[in-house]
This record gives C-alpha cells, structure tokens and sequence, in this order.
C-alpha cells in the first residue's frame, strides 16, 4: 500500500495500516491518541466476537488487533477508494479472511472511516458485514444472511 494523497489525515491513517500489515504494533500504537476511540462494527459489541465494541487508545486498540487475529487469519484486503479531507479520512473496498474456528470464509465490503489531530488517530470505526461475519465465526446460523 502506498500513500496517493495530499491528506495529512488520509497520510497518517494509511500509515498506521501499513504498521498494522507489516505487525509493527509499535510504530502503530504511537500513531494512536491516549483516548482515540477505536470501534470494531458494532459499538456495542457482541457477546462472542471479541474485536466487535469500543476500545480505547493505544492498549484498547491493541486488543482490537489481538482479539481479531486470534479470530480471523488475515487473507485479501484490497483498497478500491480512498478520500480525506481536513482531520477526516476514509478508505473502502473488499476484504476476505478466514475463521480460525470453523475454516469458513468471510468475505465483505468494508468502510473505514478516521478523525485525525495532531498525526495521531483519534477515531477509528470499521465497518463490514457483521452477519457473514457471524456466519464465519459460527456465532450465528447461515441462514441469518439468506436474506
């Protein structure tokens, strides 16, 4: 992944994903603020999907990342789009991982949207299709996205 914007913001996000990719956990938490709000999908999380919720700062979002690759092996994460502007960042396209519970993939369209002051995060939501995911995990029966 390389940097193709002029955003401060959209610059500081993509590279705190360039250290999240590489596993320099380091050099990513530095980027985060002290009371940065990291949200993984859903605010008000799920009782089996550790990385779904709220965290908080740089020891919230490390336990983000934890708990989703002790859940998920890391497969395709593409890029389509991106835009920034002023403190706001945000990023989109296609990711595809697998389960390491049940072996199933989980396929999605992801958005991810950021507040960035002073080059550090301070808003970080994630968003993904927290039914396939369900599915994925085995928290949730297939037909709960034969919809």
């Amino acid at each position: 992944m390389t940097t193709t914007s002029s955003s401060p913001a959209l610059q500081t996000v993509e590279r705190f994903l360039e250290h999240i990719f590489r596993g320099e956990t380091a050099q990513a938490m530095a980027l985060v603020a002290p009371q940065a709000a990291f949200v993984g999908a859903r605010a008000e999380g799920h009782p089996r999907i550790a990385f779904q919720g709220r965290f908080t700062g740089p020891e919230g979002a490390q336990r983000f990342f934890t708990a989703f690759g002790e859940a998920l092996e890391p497969g395709e994460f593409e890029i389509t789009g991106r835009f920034g502007e002023g403190e706001h960042a945000a990023l989109y396209g296609r990711l595809r991982h697998r389960s390491r519970a049940t072996g199933r993939d989980f396929a999605s369209d992801w958005a991810l949207v950021c507040r960035v002051r002073d080059g550090q995060l301070h808003f970080y939501h994630f968003y993904e299709d927290t039914a396939a995911l369900e599915v994925a995990l085995g928290v949730a029966p297939e037909a709960a996205i034969a919809a």
